[in-house]
């Protein structure tokens, strides 16, 4: 016969057994536990970040300190920062409705972006996301059922690094990043004007100036105008890649370039561009902010006037006025 007390404590039991059921059936659809599947709190143990469309993707890599796009050209270092914030940083806001998830879910598998994020021994995070016309941005996590409106808290523009899935958006834009002390020589190259054309010849922090390419040595310099201009190739960066096809940027490169440039460093290794006039779409009228730059790497860019301004001087400025 079982006892008053002992009834007391068998219900006592089913009624702890039954908390227990719904605490941990909650802790189970908590954000947290979302969430943990979207923030990746040690950046620095990430490997790999792939970003994924229907049209496309890019991986990133990091490798001996340095990223890397798709294992081959140097990743943009303004970018990669804020990549990795918004990965760190990306947080939920709200849930979607259970009736609307899985329409939601559907969308992201025809137009969202994929995200993966890697050490070099396991997969950090997993999932979708969808950016809704109305400006937020929702989050599907890898093997889960529910779908989450997202955010990077105070800097929620940082979520938009996450769509770019090109290779070209990531590859690095960097023309000349040559510090002063590396460079051993300069030569300036005006196909339209070759009276302004020069070479500087230059060793720590002395330089020389001449003629080019006949090197007469220019004597009436202005060593701090020298110096100055020395100093304007520790970083050098283009706009934009440009997407035009191969015939067309055959026949832009069949013609005489504006000018050349190119730095050698005191390790022996040369980079260069090569100038052209970038017309006006739909024009004969030359683009009076933009022209077109061959890059030693065989890039073809496109970069700004006003960027490369402090480089492009004739053998006379230099001289003492």
């Amino acid at each position: 016969m079982i006892t008053k007390n002992a009834r007391l404590l068998i219900a006592f039991a089913v009624l702890l057994a039954a908390t227990l059921a719904v605490v941990l059936s909650n802790r189970k659809s908590t954000f947290g536990g979302r969430e943990e599947r979207l923030m990746v709190k040690d950046t620095a143990a990430v490997a790999l970040v792939s970003i994924s469309n229907a049209g496309g993707g890019v991986e990133l890599q990091r490798a001996d300190g340095q990223w890397l796009v798709d294992g081959q050209t140097p990743a943009r270092t303004d970018l990669v920062p804020v990549l990795l914030k918004a990965v760190h940083d990306i947080s939920i806001t709200k849930p979607v409705a259970k009736a609307d998830a899985k329409k939601m879910i559907a969308e992201m598998d025809k137009s969202g972006y994929t995200i993966k994020i890697n050490s070099r021994r396991k997969t950090l995070a997993h999932y979708k996301l969808l950016f809704a016309a109305n400006g937020e941005c929702y989050a599907w996590a890898a093997g889960s059922d529910r779908v989450f409106a997202v955010e990077v808290p105070g800097y929620n523009r940082f979520l938009s690094v996450l769509r770019l899935s090109g290779a070209a958006d990531w590859k690095s834009r960097t023309v000349f990043a040559v510090k002063p002390d590396h460079v051993r020589q300069i030569i300036f190259n005006s196909t339209a004007k070759p009276e302004n054309s020069f070479v500087i010849k230059h060793k720590g922090r002395q330089s020389e100036i001449f003629s080019y390419p006949v090197g007469l040595k220019i004597a009436d310099v202005d060593a701090d105008k020298l110096e100055r201009y020395v100093a304007q190739f520790t970083r050098k960066d283009f706009a934009d890649y440009v997407q035009l096809p191969q015939s067309q940027i055959d026949s832009i490169t069949a013609t005489q370039p504006i000018y050349s440039l190119s730095v050698t460093t005191d390790d022996g290794r040369e980079v260069w561009y090569k100038a052209f006039e970038r017309r006006l779409p739909q024009s004969a009228t030359p683009d009076p902010d933009n022209f077109y730059l061959l890059l030693s790497n065989g890039d073809f860019v496109m970069a700004k006037y006003y960027d490369f301004d402090a480089v492009v001087k004739s053998l006379g400025w230099f001289r003492r006025k």
